[in-house]
C-alpha cells in the first residue's frame, strides 16, 4: 500500500510541475517591452542632447562666408534690457508719433524682426510684451529653425502674433518692419548697417546686442552692468554720425 501512495504522489505532482515549466518557457519568449521603452529613451536622450550641438556645427559655414553670425542665445538679462529701451523709446519715435495722426491704436500696429532668431527665445519675449501686432524671426540654420517652430507648435497663444521663416536675412526686405533686433558679428555689422539703413522707414527702431553698427550714432546704450553692449539705434538720427 506504501508503494501505491508514492505513486499517486508521482503522477499527480508530475503534470502541475510540466506545467509550470512549459508556462516559463512561453514567457521567456514574449518581447521584453522594458528593453524598448529604455531604448526610446535613450534614443530620445541622445538626440537632444546632440540637436543643440548640431545647430551650433551649422551656424559656422555662414560664418565663414561672412554672410552670418555664430549662434549665441540672447539670455534674459539682455532681453530686458533691450525690451526696456525698446519701450522707452518706441514712444518717442517719428513713426509712432505719425502713426497717431491715423490711429488711436498705433502702439499695438508695430511689427518686430529678430534677424537671426535662433531657438525663438527674442522673438517670442517680444510676442509677451504686448506691443506688437507682429514678431518675427528669420534664421537660416535649420536645426535653429526647427527648435523655434517646435516651440510655436506646442504654446498656441504665439500662433497668431509669431511667424519663423528660414531664410537668409540678406535676401529679404525689411521695409515693413519697425523694430529690428540682430545679435550679429563683427564682420557683417557694416554690411547690415547699409542694408538697413536702404530699407527701413524714418522713425524704426533698431537694437543690437554687443556689436555696434560701424557709422552709426548711438541712440542709447547699456555699458554697465548685466545689459552691457545693447545698442539702441533711432532711424534715420543714427545716420547723423557720418
Amino acid at each position: 500500500m506504501q508503494a501505491n501512495d508514492n505513486d499517486t504522489t508521482t503522477t499527480t505532482t508530475t503534470p502541475l510541475l510540466d506545467n509550470i515549466y512549459e508556462q516559463g518557457t512561453v514567457c521567456g519568449h514574449l518581447p521584453n517591452n522594458n528593453n524598448k521603452y529604455n531604448s526610446f529613451l535613450f534614443g530620445l536622450g541622445g538626440t537632444l542632447f546632440l540637436f543643440p550641438h548640431l545647430a551650433i556645427l551649422l551656424s559656422l559655414p555662414p560664418v565663414l562666408r561672412r554672410r552670418g553670425a555664430p549662434y549665441l542665445p540672447t539670455f534674459i538679462n539682455k532681453q530686458n534690457v533691450m525690451f526696456d529701451q525698446i519701450r522707452k523709446h518706441v514712444s518717442q519715435s517719428q513713426l509712432l508719433h505719425n502713426m497717431q495722426q491715423q490711429t488711436q491704436q498705433a502702439s499695438s500696429q508695430l511689427r518686430f524682426v529678430d534677424l537671426g532668431s535662433g531657438d525663438g527665445r527674442v522673438v517670442f519675449r517680444a510676442a509677451r510684451e504686448g506691443i506688437f501686432v507682429k514678431s518675427v524671426g528669420y534664421e537660416i540654420n535649420p536645426a535653429l529653425h526647427i527648435i523655434a517652430s517646435v516651440r510655436r507648435f506646442i504654446t498656441p497663444r504665439y500662433w497668431f502674433n509669431t511667424n519663423f521663416y528660414m531664410t537668409d536675412l540678406w535676401k529679404t526686405n525689411l521695409h515693413q518692419y519697425d523694430v529690428v533686433a540682430v545679435y550679429g558679428f563683427s564682420p557683417i555689422m557694416e554690411r547690415l548697417g547699409h542694408k538697413l539703413e536702404q530699407e527701413l522707414r524714418p522713425g524704426s527702431i533698431v537694437v543690437s546686442n554687443v556689436f555696434e553698427i560701424p557709422g552709426w550714432r548711438v541712440s542709447d546704450n547699456n555699458m554697465n552692468g548685466i545689459g552691457k553692449g545693447v545698442h539702441l539705434y533711432h532711424v534715420p538720427e543714427c545716420f547723423d554720425k557720418r
